[in-house]
């Protein structure tokens, strides 16, 4: 538990991720220092708190604020939460998909981001002619 003098803080990774259209990622993001996170409240946002990416809290998934186009593809691991991981996989990556995410935690001892970027590479297939 968090005493009073400690405050929340979320680390991210610190540099950009690449993800292949298609794929799937993993947005790192954890509490530092490593706690339960379990009853608190996770929001991945893109850039505002309306374009909400994957919510959680009261000890499940919320899928009400849930952005349309993230629906079915984003799973927050609720065993990594009781180590304080916060990581958020993205399904079926999109080209959409490129951007800033900020992962969100609010409890207890106060609210606390971070804020990954994410870069996603088309596949692009070439179609050259072979040499004679």
């Amino acid at each position: 538990m968090f005493s009073s003098w400690e405050q929340l803080k979320v680390v991210g990774p610190g540099h950009p991720l690449t993800a292949t259209v298609g794929q799937s990622i993993v947005l790192p993001c954890e509490l530092s220092p490593s706690s339960n996170a379990q009853s608190m409240a996770v929001r991945w946002i893109r850039h505002h708190i309306s374009e909400t990416v994957h919510h959680y809290r009261d000890g499940e998934d919320q899928f009400v604020e849930q952005m349309r186009e993230y629906q079915g593809r984003t799973v927050l691991s609720h065993d990594g939460l009781s180590r304080g991981s916060l990581d958020l996989r993205i399904l079926s990556v999109r080209p959409s998909d490129d951007g800033t995410y900020i992962c969100t935690v609010e409890g207890a001892a106060g609210y606390a981001e971070a804020t990954v970027e994410l870069e996603v590479a088309g596949v692009l297939v070439a179609h050259l002619p072979f040499p004679p």
